[in-house]
């Protein structure tokens, strides 16, 4: 290095004590108060880039949920069926839930006992939505038949709530939502063509859709991948002017068929353990009752999925089952729970009757 190079880097050296020095002074010369300020400036500037961050991935969330929005081809469509003119009108009932649209079994861990696959949820869903059917022609020898009521009640997709289905999952969270929510508005179109009208009352609050790994109670129903699937599906129907869709805000919506009520909801905040917690069932239920009370808010019956085996639990408490059947976890506990959605009809005197659990 010359001379000439060697001065200009002790000038640069100089030039950065001086600016230190400077700095050094400007803080030391301050009040308690104005240093306070420049801490509280630098805490909301982290603040500020976290939640940038944050907007930004939810940002690219929303990006891969559209670009999951592609062009399918049509499903092909069933005949339709009349309804008949005879005797009191009755409303049918189909519940759907726990499709877990996205979960990946393997039959292999499972001693055979069960597989699931996309594919396998979609024939599943279009066997049931056509056994259905089928038994409510059978009725339609009796009764008029015109209205159906189908009680979407949560975890249409696997999510990522557990380390081993974010590994495992056929496909992300975002297709997963998409594929759940096309596959619901085509099952709720097949049932619309059957009947005047179709009444789809919607729970969204529900357990694996969560965005979150701690279940959560405030929004839970908008921090919620059923949210995305429900939206999708009302696309699908939105040109069916029979279809009626009405989602829930919260956890909880109480549903009148044809004068009975039905309080439905996802039912994961039932707490239990050592398999089906009947007796959390009856707690859940009778809080509920004595709460509501006296009120408009009464019930006659509680709809509920979540826990995989149809059940009729103490004359009050409708249990659905589920699409993806027994899991490599149930294979684990000694549990086997054939997939199966449960559908039910409505007197107006009577009401519940001829409870069916329609497997596949």
């Amino acid at each position: 290095m010359d001379e000439e190079e060697h001065e200009e880097v002790s000038q640069q050296n100089r030039e950065r004590r001086e600016v230190s020095k400077t700095a050094k002074e400007v803080v030391e010369g301050q009040t308690p108060q104005v240093l306070n300020l420049h801490k509280q400036i630098r805490e909301l500037e982290k603040e500020r880039r976290g939640l940038v961050e944050r907007l930004g991935a939810q940002q690219d969330f929303a990006d891969l949920c559209a670009a999951a929005v592609v062009a399918m081809d049509p499903f092909p469509v069933p005949p339709s069926r009349k309804s008949s003119k005879v005797a009191k009108p009755i409303s049918a009932v189909l519940d759907l839930s726990d499709w877990h649209v996205g979960e990946f079994v393997n039959s292999r861990e499972v001693e055979g006992f069960n597989r699931y696959n996309w594919g396998i949820a979609q024939n599943r869903a279009f066997s049931i939505v056509t056994d259905f059917l089928n038994y409510v022609d059978v009725q339609r020898s009796v009764y008029t038949i015109d209205e159906c009521v189908v009680c979407a009640l949560g975890d249409y997709v696997s999510g990522d709530i557990h380390p081993e289905l974010v590994a495992t999952n056929e496909f992300p969270l975002p297709e997963q939502s998409v594929k759940a929510g096309v596959l619901l508005g085509e099952c709720v179109l097949r049932v619309a063509g059957h009947f005047k009208v179709v009444r789809v009352e919607a729970v969204g609050a529900d357990n694996h859709g969560r965005l979150q790994k701690k279940p959560q109670a405030k929004q839970k129903t908008a921090n919620n991948m059923s949210f995305v699937v429900h939206a999708v599906a009302q696309a699908s129907t939105e040109r069916c002017p029979n279809v009626r869709w009405n989602v829930a805000k919260g956890a909880k919506l109480l549903v009148d068929v044809n004068g009975v009520r039905f309080l439905c909801e996802h039912g994961d905040a039932v707490r239990g353990q050592m398999g089906i917690p009947y007796y959390g069932f009856a707690r859940m239920v009778g809080r509920e009752a004595t709460r509501r009370m006296n009120t408009a808010k009464a019930f006659d019956f509680v709809n509920m999925g979540h826990w995989h085996v149809p059940a009729f639990i103490e004359g009050r408490t409708l249990v659905n089952g589920s699409l993806s059947g027994t899991t490599e976890f149930d294979h684990i506990a000694g549990r086997h729970a054939p997939p199966s959605q449960v559908a039910f009809f409505v007197h107006p005197k009577f009401g519940i009757f001829n409870l069916t659990a329609f497997k596949c």
